[in-house]
């Protein structure tokens, strides 16, 4: 098991095409995997700050958590080789949300899921 001291936390959004543009990320690296949240992505002809797209095909999905095996840093001068792992794009686990609430607790939840493999 991975004990949350353990933990490393990242700023950036980790994985999803478009990440750079959503709002909402979250990145945490427990033992082998990087667990990764992104959301509220706005529309590009949006009229106010939460009209968002929906990510993938499913209705009021505005956030989603993936887990992938973490690889190698990714890093570095400009991001100031901050360590995070890069990706093989084949996720392990997912789950989405429909809210930053709910996004930020099944973060943590599958973190600590994770955590135990």
């Amino acid at each position: 098991m991975t004990t949350k001291d353990k933990w490393k936390w990242y700023g950036h959004a980790a994985h999803f095409i478009l990440g750079d543009r959503c709002r909402f990320h979250m990145a945490t690296k427990v033992g082998k995997y990087l667990i990764s949240t992104v959301g509220e992505l706005p529309k590009r002809e949006a009229k106010d700050k939460w009209d968002l797209e929906t990510l993938g095909a499913w209705e009021k999905s505005f956030y989603e958590t993936f887990v992938f095996k973490a690889g190698k840093p990714q890093c570095s001068d400009r991001c100031g080789n901050c360590g995070l792992p890069s990706l093989d794009g084949l996720e392990v686990d997912s789950i989405r949300y429909a809210s930053a609430g709910e996004a930020a607790k099944g973060h943590y939840k599958m973190c600590e899921k994770w955590a135990k493999k």
